[in-house]
């Protein structure tokens, strides 16, 4: 792993995303930009442009709203954002994941998982919150970046694909916190989880379409299908590693949806 190159990328994707979801300064912005620039989401057009067009936008109409990054995971060329975006005061804003791809030191590519932030009627399954509170010292364990992506890895294929709750159980210890306020604390909530998946949806898959990993935390944007034929979901699943075990787990979940006019851009959502 080039770690330089991995904190100058932190550090530049760290910058830009300040200056684009706080500060909202179209010009500033621009000093992160080459002439490329690529997304992934398909209601937004390519080209850096258009991206400051759409800056202005959010300095004009909402000009209270802040990006607020809650979680970082840096690699060699990707960095990934875990947001809380209010876009007015007092709304519950977005959980959203950002993810940017950067090339000689300029921002390059661009995906994301949008969801909106419910107004629970019952109270959540656990009081843990959506997002990290503890900001960066939540990320240890550099030396043990790829041995926790390839563990984190193995452990997602086989919950998403093979859906072997026995052959889960080994890459957990005695603690396993949840931050969908809908799933509740513990091991064996997950192994229920999985089984269920398996009964009633046996055809489905959760398939990794980009990995970024540092230290402890791995984060995969994945595409999920649980009926072939649907469109599936879009969504960023996080894990905290400990030991060697998932001890953590976030996420981001966004239906897709069945377009009614051609997407702006053909790059596809992975």
């Amino acid at each position: 792993m080039d770690w330089k190159k991995i904190e100058e990328n932190k550090k530049i994707a760290s910058e830009f995303y300040y200056t684009y979801g706080i500060e909202k300064d179209a010009e500033k912005v621009k000093n992160f930009f080459g002439d490329t620039y690529i997304q992934h989401n398909p209601h937004v057009q390519d080209g850096p442009e258009h991206f400051f067009r759409f800056v202005r936008f959010r300095k004009e109409h909402y000009p209270e709203g802040r990006n607020n990054v809650m979680m970082t995971i840096a690699d060699e060329d990707k960095v990934m954002f875990h947001v809380h975006s209010v876009l007015t005061p007092s709304e519950p804003g977005r959980n959203l994941v950002d993810t940017f791809r950067i090339q000689d030191g300029k921002i390059v590519e661009h995906w994301d998982v949008i969801q909106d932030i419910e107004v629970l009627k019952f109270p959540p399954l656990t009081d843990n919150g959506i997002f990290n509170q503890v900001g960066d010292a939540i990320l240890t364990d550099l030396d043990k970046t790829e041995e926790n992506r390839k563990i984190a890895t193995e452990f997602y294929e086989t919950y998403g694909l093979e859906k072997d709750a026995e052959k889960c159980k080994k890459f957990f210890g005695d603690t396993y916190i949840q931050h969908n306020p809908h799933v509740q604390d513990g091991v064996d909530h997950f192994l229920r989880f999985v089984r269920f998946r398996k009964e009633h949806f046996p055809e489905g898959k959760n398939m990794i379409k980009l990995t970024v990993a540092q230290g402890n935390l791995v984060g995969f944007h994945v595409h999920s299908v649980l009926t072939p034929g649907e469109p599936g979901r879009n969504l960023v699943d996080i894990f905290r590693l400990e030991n060697g075990k998932i001890v953590e787990h976030w996420d981001t979940i966004q239906n897709i949806e069945v377009l009614k006019f051609p997407p702006i851009n053909d790059n596809g959502l992975y």
